[in-house]
């Protein structure tokens, strides 16, 4: 990595781990399946289409392993969905860097994209940890 990709990664890291998003789109839901379920409902139906389907796939799993472990963790990624796409400026930048991944010409600006994604992944993870 160059130096100014070094630093261009360096700022990106900072600006994710430094700004406040503009005010969510709604309060962050409690960790409950009809709560999730609006608030997907809410962000993206065409995700709520695969939260349905996760649902009965976790549920499924819960009953023939009897353990709530497959719905404590449906719950929680749809919480860090939830918490990630609920801020409009969060999510489209998710997006933008998710297109850059795919389509970098490089592994330096794949790597800088992805790192810059782990730090939005990990606000959203943190805000449904805090909870």
């Amino acid at each position: 990595m160059d130096s100014r990709s070094l630093l261009v990664t360096c700022q990106q890291r900072r600006y994710v781990r430094n700004h406040k998003p503009a005010a969510p789109l709604f309060p962050m839901p409690p960790l409950a399946e009809a709560a999730l379920r609006a608030a997907v409902k809410r962000i993206d139906l065409a995700e709520a289409v695969r939260f349905e389907q996760e649902f009965r796939d976790a549920w499924q799993e819960a009953v023939q392993t009897d353990s709530t472990i497959p719905m404590r963790t449906f719950l929680f990624r749809w919480a860090v969905f939830v918490s990630l796409h609920r801020y409009p400026a969060r999510s489209a930048r998710f997006r933008e860097l998710e297109r850059a991944v795919g389509s970098a010409e490089s592994q330096d600006e794949a790597r800088a994209a992805a790192s810059e994604l782990h730090y939005l992944l990990k606000a959203a993870t943190d805000e449904v940890r805090a909870r």
